[in-house]
């Protein structure tokens, strides 16, 4: 049985948000990429920067023998910097990578419709915080699936 759309899709997001690396012409390097939502105050500092896939809510519409479906998911980013401005240029760079990754193949690897960034949400360095810098990013993935799978 073939993998379910869904899961190409997450996957392939995974993927390409691991590619962030100065190597690869980014501004940063993200050193962890995971499937699930953490506060800045559980990622490690030697993990940082971080980047987390969570899947939110997802919105079907029936056509004919397939269903349309827009998976929202948000990308949370953190950083770690020892002042408030060293926090908010990495957030804005982590900011900016993490758009262009994601632009990279909108239709993630032939398995989307689109991939859209709908907003973005920053503390830009957390001026009162303990050293870290935290985003969310929510992002839209429209695909078809079929109504017995996908």
């Amino acid at each position: 049985m073939a993998t379910p759309t869904r899961r190409l899709v997450l996957q392939n997001i995974k993927t390409v948000l691991e590619t962030i690396t100065t190597g690869n012409g980014y501004k940063t390097t993200i050193d962890t990429v995971e499937a699930l939502g953490k506060s800045w105050a559980t990622v490690k500092p030697g993990q940082k920067p971080w980047l987390g896939i969570v899947p939110q809510r997802e919105s079907l519409s029936f056509e004919y023998s397939n269903i349309r479906v827009v998976l929202t998911l948000l990308v949370i980013g953190h950083v770690a910097g020892t002042t408030q401005d060293d926090r908010a240029s990495k957030l804005n760079d982590l900011l900016d990578d993490v758009i262009a990754a994601l632009n990279t193949d909108t239709t993630r690897d032939n398995n989307a419709i689109s991939t859209t960034i709908t907003s973005v949400e920053t503390d830009e360095g957390a001026p009162d915080g303990d050293g870290d810098g935290s985003m969310v990013i929510t992002t839209n993935v429209a695909y078809f699936r079929g109504v017995g799978s996908s």
